[in-house]
């Protein structure tokens, strides 16, 4: 071949590889607009991973739009003063730093104390309390250090948002209010003499033993319901009764529940009512109930009991709502979802999420066949599946502080 055909061989071949490139090219998909990684398959394209979400969007009327990470900062004052710059209400800003403020310094004692936890087991194994370690003077005075910054803090908020107008604190007086003015007054004047009396017997000085004490407040209390009943009809009496007993104390903590007035006291009285009919059993031994196979068996058959009983009178959506509203669990969970500016039904679904997962993690933990090596597997198979599903309904805005403030459980669910 002489060197002329030579060169344009060369030439005819570059031109074809660059047509081929281009030819690729033009088939490859676009930029997933979401920011993830894209491969190309035989099938289709599909997206890896996820970009973070975008941060939320504010516009204030008369201003240009912002972003929330323009108000971050780490110092409690000047969140607070961009907060109010943008117009966001003084009781909304005090809510919302309030709230920062405590997870700030609970993280901070967290931090503080975890060396601590290590000592666990060495402390038990020497017979010794684990509460002794929070007693060496250099760490109370770190914590008496960190409480004192703390109030520091709160103080300052408070003189430029002011301070909450919270509700008075409940009384028996404010309870009262069923009575005629005369005997409300009465009471009045009844406990605030057994206050009196209490705090001089307390200031009282003396080489009276704790019990002893514990037994004069004791006697100035029963004298005190005495003269309380005297003043009072059968019927005032009984109401009396009902309103301070922990069965109205159960109605009245129940949250996410629906109900009238006079629906909440027949709930009241039907739950009094009930346990009066059906007194709890006593175990064998209290501090081990749970061995005591006949207490179980009364124990849950109770429990059936008081829950047809409820389901009767409230219906199964509405023994569901109360039975729900009744549990701590779900009342944390609806603080954050409030936090997060959710729905309560959220915090209900991410309930029962977490029930269904400790359920499933108390029967792996319960089943004989499993061997060790399976269960152990199993257990970490469930927390990760759950994750994963409580991750999707919390969102990704609010996974982080879930894990803050209500995923504990999580991190037991696999052991």
């Amino acid at each position: 071949m002489n060197l002329r055909g030579h060169i344009l061989g060369t030439v005819a071949a570059n031109l074809a590889l660059v047509g081929a490139l281009l030819w690729q090219a033009a088939r490859m998909p676009a930029p997933d607009p979401r920011g993830g990684v894209s491969i190309t398959t035989n099938i289709v394209n599909e997206v890896v991973s996820e970009a973070p979400p975008r941060p939320a969007v504010v516009s204030v009327p008369g201003s240009p739009p912002f972003r929330w990470s323009q108000l971050e900062t780490t110092n409690h004052a000047q969140f607070l003063t961009n907060l109010l710059a943008i117009g966001c209400p003084p009781e909304t800003a005090r809510d919302i730093l309030e709230a920062r403020v405590a997870d700030d310094f609970r993280t901070r004692l967290r931090e503080l104390t975890l060396p601590l936890q290590t000592r666990f087991w060495d402390l038990t194994a020497a017979d010794r309390e684990f509460g002794e370690l929070f007693k060496e003077p250099e760490l109370e005075k770190q914590i008496e250090a960190l409480k004192e910054e703390r109030k520091r803090v709160e103080a300052e908020l408070q003189t430029v948002v002011g301070r909450e107008s919270k509700p008075a604190r409940r009384t028996i007086e404010s309870e009262l209010r069923y009575l005629p003015a005369e005997k409300e007054l009465a009471f009045s004047d009844l406990s605030a003499r057994l206050l009196k009396e209490r705090q001089a017997v307390d200031r009282e000085p003396g080489n009276a033993t704790p019990a002893e004490r514990a037994a004069r407040r004791k006697a100035m209390f029963e004298r005190h319901q005495v003269e309380r009943r005297a003043l009072l009809s059968d019927a005032e009496w009984d109401e009396y009764e009902l309103r301070h007993s922990r069965h109205a104390n159960h109605v009245r903590n129940t949250h996410g529940f629906t109900a009238s007035t006079e629906e909440l006291r027949s709930l009241a009285v039907a739950l009094r009512d009930f346990e009066l009919a059906n007194p709890l059993p006593v175990p064998r031994d209290s501090n081990r109930p749970g061995d005591d196979l006949n207490w179980n068996a009364k124990s849950q058959e109770r429990a059936a009991a008081e829950k047809a009983a409820l389901t009767t009178r409230l219906g199964e959506a509405g023994f569901a709502a109360f039975e729900r509203g009744s549990d701590p669990r779900f009342h944390m969970l609806l603080k954050l979802a409030r936090r997060l500016e959710l729905a309560p039904e959220a915090a209900a679904q991410w309930l029962a999420v977490q029930t269904t997962a400790q359920e499933q993690a108390r029967l792996t933990r319960e089943n004989p066949v499993l061997a060790d090596d399976a269960r152990a597997v199993a257990l970490l198979a469930i927390r990760a599946e759950t994750e994963r599903t409580l991750q999707a309904a919390v969102g990704a805005r609010g996974w982080g502080a879930y894990q803050r403030h209500a995923g504990e459980w999580l991190r037991q669910l696999g052991r």
